[in-house]
């Protein structure tokens, strides 16, 4: 009778956890900050595209999809609801005849704070137990994992 694999590989140690690891830490991540955004009545991908447009300024739809990892129908709902909204608006591109940039408003950067203060207390419990040089060093190795690689 053969015994049954107990390597750490087969027990899902070493490096093969990363990736249950990183799921579980999303979507416990992104269920906190859905339920700490919904009074403010958007959600994480609303979010990602205002951020993006504060740091980055207009932007096309393109453009958004490659920095928030999405794809085109869902942005496309994204920024129609952020135009329903009075958040963000559409303009032609100065650059692109052919393309819109999206661009926030005044509203849109209005609720930006707001969420963004939202956003660090929802960190803030998600962080808890690590201590401030941990969160750091945190962050910058998802940073470094999550940036185009060469090969």
């Amino acid at each position: 009778m053969n015994s049954p694999d107990t390597t750490p590989s087969s027990l899902g140690a070493g490096r093969a956890r990363i990736g249950p690891l990183l799921r579980n830490a999303h979507r416990r991540a992104a269920q906190t900050f859905a339920e700490a955004l919904r009074p403010l009545g958007i959600e994480g991908r609303h979010y990602g595209v205002l951020q993006n447009l504060v740091r980055q300024g207009p932007l096309s739809q393109r453009g958004l999809i490659d920095l928030t990892f999405s794809d085109k129908s869902q942005m496309v709902r994204t920024v129609d609801d952020l135009e329903a909204r009075g958040l963000a608006v559409r303009r032609p591109s100065p650059t692109d005849r052919r393309a819109y940039a999206v661009e926030i408003t005044d509203e849109g950067r209005a609720l930006f704070a707001q969420a963004s203060l939202v956003a660090d207390e929802v960190a803030a419990r998600l962080l808890h137990r690590l201590n401030e040089d941990d969160q750091d060093q945190l962050c910058t190795l998802l940073e470094r994992l999550i940036e185009p690689s060469d090969n």
